[in-house]
Protein backbone atom coordinates (compact mmCIF):
# COMPACT_ATOMS: atom_id res chain seq x y z
CA UNK A 1 0.00 0.00 0.00
CA UNK A 2 1.28 3.68 -0.90
CA UNK A 3 1.58 5.74 1.97
CA UNK A 4 0.00 8.71 1.17
CA UNK A 5 -1.19 11.96 3.30
CA UNK A 6 -4.49 10.54 3.79
CA UNK A 7 -2.68 7.53 5.66
CA UNK A 8 -0.29 9.64 7.67
CA UNK A 9 -3.10 11.66 8.51
CA UNK A 10 -5.49 8.71 9.47
CA UNK A 11 -2.31 7.58 11.84
CA UNK A 12 -2.35 11.14 13.29
CA UNK A 13 -5.32 10.48 15.28
CA UNK A 14 -4.26 7.73 17.48
CA UNK A 15 -0.74 9.44 18.29
CA UNK A 16 -2.70 12.04 19.46
CA UNK A 17 -5.07 10.11 21.67
CA UNK A 18 -1.84 8.56 22.99
CA UNK A 19 -0.14 11.60 23.91
CA UNK A 20 -2.79 12.64 25.95
CA UNK A 21 -4.07 9.97 27.53
CA UNK A 22 -0.42 9.36 28.71
CA UNK A 23 -0.31 12.82 29.68
CA UNK A 24 -3.28 12.60 31.69
CA UNK A 25 -2.22 9.31 33.40
CA UNK A 26 1.28 11.25 34.56
CA UNK A 27 3.59 9.34 31.97
CA UNK A 28 4.88 11.97 30.80
CA UNK A 29 8.31 10.41 29.24
CA UNK A 30 5.82 8.02 26.96
CA UNK A 31 3.60 11.16 26.29
CA UNK A 32 6.58 12.64 24.70
CA UNK A 33 7.41 9.96 23.05
CA UNK A 34 4.01 9.94 21.48
CA UNK A 35 4.69 13.62 20.76
CA UNK A 36 8.16 12.61 18.81
CA UNK A 37 5.98 10.55 16.48
CA UNK A 38 2.79 12.66 16.21
CA UNK A 39 5.62 15.08 14.98
CA UNK A 40 6.82 12.79 12.77
CA UNK A 41 3.67 11.55 10.92
CA UNK A 42 2.92 15.69 10.73
CA UNK A 43 6.64 16.22 8.59
CA UNK A 44 5.23 13.13 6.03
CA UNK A 45 1.91 15.42 6.16
CA UNK A 46 3.80 18.46 5.37
CA UNK A 47 6.07 17.15 2.88
CA UNK A 48 3.36 15.44 0.91
CA UNK A 49 2.74 16.59 -2.61
CA UNK A 50 -1.28 16.33 -2.71
CA UNK A 51 -1.51 18.77 0.33
CA UNK A 52 -2.33 22.58 -1.34
CA UNK A 53 -0.52 25.48 0.24
CA UNK A 54 -3.93 26.80 2.47
CA UNK A 55 -4.02 22.87 3.29
CA UNK A 56 -0.40 23.34 4.28
CA UNK A 57 -1.32 26.33 6.58
CA UNK A 58 -3.90 24.27 8.37
CA UNK A 59 -1.59 21.58 9.03
CA UNK A 60 1.40 23.66 10.36
CA UNK A 61 -1.45 25.01 12.97
CA UNK A 62 -1.92 21.96 14.44
CA UNK A 63 1.91 21.04 14.36
CA UNK A 64 2.36 24.10 16.77
CA UNK A 65 -0.63 22.53 18.77
CA UNK A 66 1.28 19.29 19.45
CA UNK A 67 4.42 21.35 19.96
CA UNK A 68 2.82 22.88 22.38
CA UNK A 69 0.17 19.75 23.78
CA UNK A 70 0.81 19.73 27.47
CA UNK A 71 -0.11 23.86 27.55
CA UNK A 72 -3.51 23.54 25.67
CA UNK A 73 -6.57 24.87 27.49
CA UNK A 74 -9.67 22.53 27.16
CA UNK A 75 -10.98 23.99 23.90
CA UNK A 76 -7.79 23.90 21.90
CA UNK A 77 -7.22 20.46 23.03
CA UNK A 78 -10.62 19.08 22.27
CA UNK A 79 -9.46 20.99 18.92
CA UNK A 80 -6.50 18.78 18.34
CA UNK A 81 -8.39 15.81 19.49
CA UNK A 82 -10.86 15.76 17.34
CA UNK A 83 -9.10 17.41 14.01
CA UNK A 84 -7.37 13.92 12.72
CA UNK A 85 -10.83 11.68 13.21
CA UNK A 86 -12.39 12.25 10.48
CA UNK A 87 -9.35 11.68 8.11
CA UNK A 88 -8.59 8.10 10.02
CA UNK A 89 -12.56 7.13 9.19
CA UNK A 90 -11.95 7.99 5.76
CA UNK A 91 -8.95 5.81 5.43
CA UNK A 92 -10.57 2.86 7.01
CA UNK A 93 -13.79 3.05 4.45
CA UNK A 94 -11.32 3.52 1.51
CA UNK A 95 -9.03 1.07 2.27
CA UNK A 96 -11.34 -1.50 3.71
CA UNK A 97 -13.74 -1.89 1.20
CA UNK A 98 -14.73 -4.91 -0.27
CA UNK A 99 -14.96 -3.20 -4.00
CA UNK A 100 -11.26 -1.99 -3.56
CA UNK A 101 -8.58 -3.65 -5.79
Amino acid sequence: MEKNSLFYMANLYPEIGRMFSFLDSGKIEASQNAQKRALGVMENILSSRDIKPAGREEWSVIKNFILAYNKLDLYERSILEKYAEPFSYKFMNVYASPTRK
